[in-house]
């Protein structure tokens, strides 16, 4: 095979785009133009005849006939030949074939007609698997489910377009001209020229490598069942055409019943075209946008636990179609809800499908699908027309009506999403969990390219709190391994999720095993996330890194990649406030901002670069957040730590020059509800926190006061002992009104066993804020950040530590 990027979780480029684009205007004209010419054949041979109704089945054979005589030999096709090539071959032959058939229908020859639409039907079974086969290798497998719900939702479209646009022209030109050739022959020459577009859209999209070098031979042709063989041999394909089958099946099922119980309602006479109509034309819009959503919830990759969750939908709904009148516009909505259901319920298969196959066998295997998607239709309308002829052979008993063959279609749906989901409960616990969790924050992503297509990584994030795995699942483009300590297993509840989710299990008193469980998920390829700091900060800053990760790193020889999760700080999860959980939440919609930094190779993954690392991502996650506004970016640094109080209130003197140079602090006055009391009296009974300079230093050193507060010092001397009993002194630091560090108090224990975390040391400025990366240039620091992105100098002297504090050189 020639050289493909098959299988890779790439960014399509934008010429691949640009073809993919086309692809879909060409497919999207190709429907139209079959569907239109079908909804023109069937009423002409109604008034020819008097034999619509068997002119519609005549068509719906021809239609699926191909896709079973011819399955075999179009996915040969679709893989000997470049697949763009034989989209060009399908839209040159279309146009043919609607030339012929406009021929026909000016020489009156009906016959020839159906000839011709047959031939259309034959072209679609060919067209078919290449359509589908070329989009993975246009674009990737990480657009892959967006790109095959579009695929979808546009056919859909064009189906329905081209059988009201077509049957409803038909209808007026017959009324006014009263002959059945002329009322088909004008749509039919616009037809003709729209066969034009699809050829050349056909020739934008870029050539695709052959797949296969096979040479075709006779017995090809009706090698159905050693096709369907290679189709069952893989049990994930196996089971995956499987589901895609049993949509196929559902929805021919709800057609098909739709259209007896139009008959019942109209007892076949006047009226029932326009009830089918309407029960089509509701079912095919409820898919739509069925197809349009699910491209949406898969825009970022494909998600196959949406397939139990629309499962589940399709079965209640299909049990209430049996509730409302079949006249009412209740049941309408309904039969448009089951549609909306069961395409959610399809896309994330197909996509997957197409994925998982083979390159070299990709058109033989959906062409295989397409095989078997049309055998299980066939079984279903055989099964209805059983019921139909029995029901009327036993004089038409309550328990094989209408109504109760939705009872076993409905039990069907709901044994095969059981099936599914005992299949994939990882993925369905997934959906429904990043769900809810979206549900109650807004995850912002930023540095997914940095994250390799395939091959282990080691990711390295900050830790801020207990849902910081949710967090970087829902981010990360691949799927997430955790590394999680054995003890914290003992809870059935944790231990389950583990076992859904593959956690690596390590334990702290046995490290030789523990690096080595992690090396090895490494070495499979998978993307491991092991939390440096080893425990969650109850600060807000990023403490001390473990040198674990190291060995982890060199031992797997895969990437680290510093990820940083920014806004994570005043969630419930985390220990704003000095505790966990038991607060109410300040927002619903929380923002968080994840970004993952630069690969850095195995044997550069020390402390010192992965810190680094961290905090260059943190600087872009908070870019994500602040949107290019420096004060913006500095208000929510000041509430990224655990210092001022978010919604309360702290205390400022009045006359105190302070507080007015610092914007930052009012853009976080402003986004947090905090209040700054500006009082001339230094009161800590009445405000417990206090900011300010010079003067409110002063003022405290002087006070008489013997109940003290939390003092956030910006003076010049901030680093000098206050000297007063009862005050926690935290010194800060800000550079031209941009606050740089800041002290804290040191935060309580979280639970026995807990290790300490100092918000303060003696001799330091405080910690430089998350969202500011360090650097060091001949002996003088600096930091850089949204909210400085010219940099800042540290004032002479000063260095910034291990920890982050910004300490004395030497």
């Amino acid at each position: 095979m020639e050289g493909t990027r098959d299988d890779d979780q790439r960014e399509p480029t934008r010429r691949e785009w640009t073809g993919y684009w086309s692809l879909i205007v060409q497919q999207t004209q190709n429907a139209f133009n079959e569907k239109a010419a079908q909804f023109l054949l069937i009423p002409l041979g109604g008034w020819l005849a008097g034999k619509g109704s068997m002119m519609a089945f005549a068509a719906a054979l021809m239609l699926a006939l191909p896709y079973i005589l011819f399955a075999p030999t179009a996915g040969w096709v679709s893989d000997r030949f470049s697949k763009r090539n034989v989209l060009v071959g399908c839209a040159i032959t279309q146009l043919l074939c609607l030339a012929a058939l406009l021929l026909a229908i000016m020489q009156r020859q009906f016959n020839l007609a159906m000839g011709c639409f047959f031939a259309l039907a034959t072209l679609s079974a060919f067209f078919s698997p290449a359509k589908m086969g070329i989009v993975k290798e246009l674009v990737g497998s990480r657009r892959l489910g967006f790109a095959s719900g579009v695929q979808q939702m546009t056919a859909m479209l064009a189906v329905l377009s081209g059988q009201i646009l077509a049957g409803f022209i038909f209808d007026q030109r017959l009324a006014s001209s009263g002959n059945g050739w002329d009322a088909a022959q004008g749509p039919l020459i616009v037809l003709t020229l729209l066969g034009l577009p699809p050829l050349l859209f056909a020739l934008i999209i870029p050539r695709t490598p052959v797949c296969s070098q096979e040479c075709f031979r006779p017995a090809m042709a009706i090698g159905h069942f050693h096709q369907l063989a290679d189709l069952w041999r893989n049990p994930v394909l196996r089971r995956t055409s499987f589901g895609i089958a049993f949509f196929w099946a559902f929805a021919g099922f709800i057609n098909l019943w739709s259209i007896t119980v139009a008959k019942e309602i109209t007892g076949g006479a006047t009226g029932f075209g326009s009830v089918a109509s309407k029960f089509m034309i509701a079912a095919t819009l409820g898919m739509v946008v069925g197809f349009g959503t699910a491209s949406l919830l898969m825009r970022r990759r494909i998600e196959l636990g949406w397939v139990p969750v629309a499962g589940v939908a399709m079965t209640i709904s299909t049990l209430l179609l049996a509730v409302p009148h079949p006249a009412s516009t209740a049941f309408l909505v309904l039969l448009a809800i089951t549609a909306f259901c069961a395409a959610i319920f399809l896309t994330p298969l197909n996509a997957f499908l197409q994925d998982q196959c083979p390159p070299e066998k990709r058109g033989e295997i959906l062409a295989a699908a397409n095989l078997q998607d049309c055998l299980l239709g066939a079984v279903v309308a055989g099964a209805l027309m059983l019921v139909s002829y029995l029901h009327g052979l036993l004089g038409e008993p309550w328990w094989l009506g209408t109504h109760m063959q939705l009872v076993p279609a409905a039990i069907a749906c709901g044994w095969i999403t059981i099936h599914i989901a005992r299949l994939i409960p990882a993925d369905l616990v997934r959906v429904v969990g990043l769900s809810i969790l979206r549900f109650f924050y807004k995850i912002r992503t930023s540095g997914e390219c940095n994250i390799p297509a395939k091959g282990g990584v080691l990711l390295l994030p900050n830790h801020v709190t207990w849902a910081d795995a949710f967090f970087l699942t829902a981010a990360c483009p691949r799927p997430v391994r955790f590394v999680m300590e054995q003890g914290f297993m003992g809870q059935t509840a944790i231990r389950v999720f583990c076992q859904l989710f593959d956690t690596v299990p390590i334990s702290s008193s046995k490290p030789r095993e523990a690096l080595k469980a992690s090396a090895e998920a490494l070495k499979r390829g998978d993307v491991v996330c092991l939390f440096p700091e080893g425990q969650l900060t109850r600060t807000g800053t990023l403490r001390e890194l473990k040198r674990g990760f190291e060995l982890i790193a060199r031992q797997g020889g895969c990437p680290s990649i510093p990820v940083w999760s920014d806004g994570a700080w005043g969630s419930i999860f985390s220990f704003e406030g000095n505790r966990f959980f038991k607060k109410i939440p300040h927002r619903l919609r929380y923002g968080i901002s994840v970004a993952f930094g630069k690969a850095i190779a195995p044997e550069d993954a020390d402390i010192g670069t992965i810190r680094r690392g961290m905090t260059e991502a943190s600087a872009l996650a908070l870019g994500e957040r602040s949107a290019g506004s420096t004060v913006r970016a500095n208000g929510l640094q000041l509430a990224a730590v655990n210092g001022l109080p978010r919604g309360g209130d702290f205390g400022i003197l009045e006359g105190d020059p302070l507080p007015a140079s610092l914007p930052g602090l009012a853009e976080y006055e402003r986004i947090f509800g905090t209040i700054s009391r500006e009082s001339h009296v230094v009161d800590a009974s009445v405000d417990r926190f206090w900011l300010g300079g010079e003067m409110l230093r002063e003022r405290i050193v002087r006070s008489e006061l013997k109940v003290g507060g939390v003092f956030f010092d910006f003076s010049k001397g901030a680093t000098r002992a206050l000297g007063r009993e009862g005050w926690i002194h935290c010194p800060c630091l800000a550079i031209g009104g941009v606050v740089v560090a800041m002290s804290m108090p040191d935060p309580p224990l979280s639970h026995e066993g807990a290790k300490p975390q100092p918000g303060r040391k003696d001799g330091a400025l405080g910690i430089v804020l998350p969202g500011f990366t360090v650097e060091e240039r001949d002996g003088e620091w600096r930091v850089e950040g949204p909210a400085a992105p010219e940099g800042l100098m540290l004032p002479k002297g000063y260095r910034v530590d291990e920890e982050g504090f910004v300490v004395l050189a030497g």
